[in-house]
């Protein structure tokens, strides 16, 4: 029995009220999941994910600008709702604000927010504010909807199911280095800006996420926000299954392959742990993965990621051939990192 949060870790308090929580009637799920999933109009479902933003936790008002800050509040709560499948309906903001926060800072958070909202056709439609003695506190709720049996689960994996990502991870992770160790090492000036753009600006992959609902080709999904491995054990969680992420196969972009060159470090660490990518993570039966990337490359023009495959058991392994090894650390943990 755990004494302390430190011991029980993030995802020990959530599973602490999963345990006590009785979803009622309507409630098609509750805990474990990217969203809520509640009965809607006919031949719908409804979506529910909310997410909170603490300074000094989650971002540092002189590193972060308002107006990226805006967005990227709103958009790691789309991604919840891509994962599902669902198309955004509407947002709630609650915020605690300090009483000495300058007009200009609000009015620029509040133009980043609209932004994010009118490039994904969510709209803010309510909230709740407050004083706040120690920063900034945001919390976004977000509705979503989804066709009726087109929701896509975190628990639907099949052992032999292909493991896909929705574009490379691990830049968001760089990005936040070079926010909280500036210089940061030797880039050029491009380098920096897709990276710094990476982790200030995600763009929630909602359009992929619909497309594998509507073509019924994920088994299951997640978005990733704590790590490739953490997000990945999720899915394996639920489906009580296990995982082996073949580390050749791990997208490595340019910049991201330079950060880590000039860090002296392995670029193999920020794509497999490195949290806030807010791209999409899924699964697949393999006899799908070729219409699935054909689509994706017709649809919306971007390439699918194969990165591994599920297997039975409930470890997560990274490796290739007959070399398997289980990473200690497999991504964020708000209560131990």
């Amino acid at each position: 029995m755990a004494d302390g949060l430190e011991e029980l870790g993030e995802f020990g308090v959530i599973r602490l009220f999963r345990e006590a929580a009785a979803p009622g009637e309507g409630i098609l799920k509750g805990i474990g999941d990217d969203c809520a999933v509640l009965e809607g109009p006919p031949g719908s479902r409804l979506l529910v994910t909310t997410d909170m933003l603490l300074e000094g936790v989650h971002f540092l008002r002189e590193g972060t600008g308002p107006r990226d800050l805006g967005w990227k509040a709103l958009a790691s709560n789309l991604s919840d709702i891509a994962a599902m499948g669902g198309l955004p309906w509407g947002a709630f903001l609650a915020v605690g604000l300090p009483g000495d926060l300058p007009l200009s800072w609000l009015e620029e958070f509040r133009e980043g927010l609209l932004e994010c909202s009118s490039r994904y056709e969510c709209p803010l439609l309510g909230g709740d504010t407050t004083s706040s003695e120690k920063g900034v506190v945001l919390c976004l709720t977000v509705l979503g909807r989804v066709p009726e049996g087109r929701e896509i689960y975190r628990s639907g994996a099949k052992e032999g199911d292909l493991v896909f990502l929705g574009r490379p991870t691990g830049e968001s992770a760089a990005g936040l280095t070079l926010l909280l160790h500036p210089p940061g090492p030797p880039l050029s000036r491009e380098d920096r800006q897709v990276l710094l753009a990476a982790h200030n600006r995600p763009e929630p992959q909602v359009e992929l996420g619909l497309l594998l609902s509507r073509e019924g080709l994920a088994t299951a999904m997640i978005d990733v926000s704590d790590g490739l491995l953490q997000d990945l054990g999720h899915i394996c969680e639920e489906s009580g299954l296990g995982a082996r992420v073949e580390a050749r196969k791990i997208p490595i972009t340019p910049s991201l392959l330079r950060f880590a060159a000039a860090s002296g470090k392995d670029p193999l660490e920020p794509a497999l742990t490195g949290g806030e990518d807010y791209c999409l993570l899924f699964t697949l039966d393999p006899k799908d993965q070729a219409r699935a990337r054909k689509a994706a490359r017709r649809e919306l023009g971007i390439e699918l990621h194969p990165v591994g495959y599920l297997t039975g058991g409930r470890k997560v392994l990274v490796g290739e051939g007959d070399r398997w090894e289980e990473w200690s650390r497999r991504g964020y943990d708000h209560f131990r990192d």
